[in-house]
């Protein structure tokens, strides 16, 4: 069966002439609806009575609801059954989404419609969509929601044919004017003489302060009146207070029956809290990810990929399922990001997913002297196998033929040292500057030891040097010969390489081989702004802008991106607060 209308009453509107006082009601498959008033003045309350009345008329195979909240007065609608989607404007990200599903809502109802207008559908008629934005004037305001307004343009231009109503409150008229013919049904409390001349086209008498009191043209015509009735004329208004939404009591009752009735009609679950019937929910994320708000929010990703060693850093921004690393596949990892935006606490998630699945892992930091990963070292020191290569150092370095020289090293020169000694062959003319040999007597430097790699257990290292990606013959050797050689034989000895703050690397040869190794990268900044500025030459030097701009929001604090390189898959995510 479909509906030819959705008939809403707020309350009751005089009509002087007549001495009567009939209802007042809103056809929302006829009108969208916008409320203006001051602060105070009863629109964010008529709002919450509209969707009330929403609850108790329809259900969950009939009607949903979208929030995008700029006043913040909505908050406590957000587990009500029928609002699939709570937004308000703390995340640029969702103001993006909520404008993304609307889209694709209006897209996929044209389709079903095929031609016909909504309320004249004889079937297949689309779920009801009612679209709340309380305080455009904030959104409408906001120069980073610029991109957004032709989206709510279109989509009080022609959503309403296709079963999507707009319904927004406004303090005041300044910026509405390319939306305002889009809404056929205007209400007004407590505004300036002028201002309710622009809202309506004509001058009304003063209301006073009196919350809940106002005008509104009438768009329905009401029952009961006969004769001549002057249509979309603003008329004095008085709506209904919206009903408490109490507190459950612990025994799952309420003194409240608009509560009690929402919890039978819904199939209120008093044990978990939540409505057994209601339309499909839209999560959102708290200001940080805690572990805590990480395990309440995650969705099952239905077909789950077999890792041998996964790692959840984080949820996917669009469906909230956990955003999952196998660090057994993942041998070149690479994080790049702005400072003080959450690269470190990135490193402890991977590094502490590491320790809670490999027994026997060691972890080697490499650190160019600024010691930034001493404090890592101390935490993770007494959880295993941990060394820390961070200074110049005097070494005493033993030759095949029992000599030994003594040297001071480098934190690189002692790290090309443990990787020759530990885990591969590194080029022996190379070492020999090391060891103080001479590079031009083959005699001398085959002097140098072997590589005694046994079985090694699996190595986490970790590589935060500006050093190595310098236009220098060291930051050269390492990128563009040793690299290759550790990518290529890193799954057979066991190690994973991280990255943890890469830095710009201006040689375009040694740009292409660092490149060309990573398997996995983390971006922790803004993706369009990363791409088309300070990213020409990372893995992301090739993406469109334009289209990253289209796709993701700014980052906030704790955001970014994950981009698995083979599978050539990026996804943006909330990272868990370690």
């Amino acid at each position: 069966m479909s509906r030819e209308k959705l008939l809403c009453t707020l309350g009751k509107f005089d009509i002087p002439i007549i001495q009567m006082q009939p209802a007042f009601t809103v056809d929302l498959l006829d009108a969208n609806l916008m409320v203006f008033g001051s602060a105070m003045s009863g629109k964010t309350t008529f709002i919450k009575t509209l969707v009330n009345i929403l609850h108790k008329q329809y259900d969950a195979t009939w009607e949903q609801i979208f929030i995008l909240d700029f006043g913040g007065a909505l908050s406590e609608y957000r587990s009500m059954p029928l609002v699939s989607a709570y937004f308000d404007n703390s995340n640029e990200e969702y103001v993006k989404r909520v404008f993304k599903m609307l889209d694709n809502i209006l897209k996929d109802n044209i389709k079903v419609l095929n031609g016909r207008n909504y309320r004249e559908a004889a079937e297949n008629q689309p779920l009801h969509t009612t679209f709340v934005i309380d305080n455009v004037n904030a959104f409408i305001d906001e120069s980073r929601y610029i991109a957004y307004q032709e989206k709510l343009a279109k989509l009080c231009r022609d959503g309403l044919s296709k079963g999507i109503t707009v319904v927004a409150t406004a303090g005041d008229t300044k910026g509405l004017s390319p939306f305002m013919g889009s809404f056929k049904q205007k209400v007004a409390f407590e505004m300036p003489t002028d201002k309710y001349a622009d809202i309506f086209g004509g001058k009304v008498d003063a209301i006073g302060n009196n919350p809940g009191h106002g005008f509104a043209n009438v768009t329905v015509r009401p029952e009961g009146v006969t004769g001549t009735f002057r249509m979309n004329l603003p008329y004095e208004v008085q709506c209904f207070k919206a009903q408490v939404l109490d507190e459950i009591e612990e025994d799952g009752s309420s003194s409240v029956p608009f509560q009690a009735a929402l919890r039978r009609k819904f199939d209120f679950d008093i044990g978990t809290g939540e409505y057994g019937k209601h339309v499909k929910k839209h999560l959102s994320f708290p200001k940080e990810l805690t572990k805590t708000d990480y395990l309440q929010l995650k969705q099952s990703a239905g077909m789950e990929e077999r890792f041998d060693c996964p790692v959840s850093v984080g949820l996917d921004y669009v469906d909230f399922c956990p955003v999952t690393v196998d660090l057994d596949k993942s041998h070149i990892v690479a994080v790049y990001g702005k400072k003080e935006f959450g690269k470190t606490n990135l490193l402890n998630l991977l590094i502490e997913g590491l320790f809670g699945q490999k027994k026997d892992l060691r972890l080697v930091l490499f650190d160019d002297g600024r010691n930034q990963l001493k404090d890592l070292y101390e935490k993770y020191k007494v959880m295993g196998d941990c060394i820390l290569f961070n200074k110049f150092e005097k070494k005493d370095l033993q030759l095949r033929d029992g000599t030994t020289v003594s040297r001071k090293l480098s934190p690189l020169q002692q790290f090309y040292i443990y990787i020759n000694e530990n885990y591969m062959e590194l080029d022996k003319k190379f070492l020999a500057g090391i060891y103080g040999l001479s590079e031009n007597l083959k005699k001398e430097y085959e002097n140098i030891p072997d590589c005694g790699a046994e079985e090694t257990p699996f190595t986490v290292f970790v590589m935060q040097s500006k050093m190595i990606y310098l236009n220098t013959a060291e930051g050269k050797r390492f990128i563009n010969s040793i690299l290759p050689q550790l990518a290529a034989v890193a799954e057979e000895q066991r190690m994973l390489f991280i990255f943890s703050d890469v830095q710009k690397i201006s040689d375009g040869e040694q740009n292409s081989f660092f490149n060309n190794n990573l398997s996995t990268v983390f971006l922790l900044d803004n993706i369009a702004e990363f791409a088309g500025e300070r990213g020409q030459k990372s893995v992301f030097g090739n993406m469109d802008v334009k289209m990253l701009k289209e796709d993701y929001a700014r980052c906030e604090l704790g955001d970014g991106y994950y981009y698995d390189i083979e599978g050539d898959k990026l996804v943006k995510l909330k990272f868990i607060k370690f």
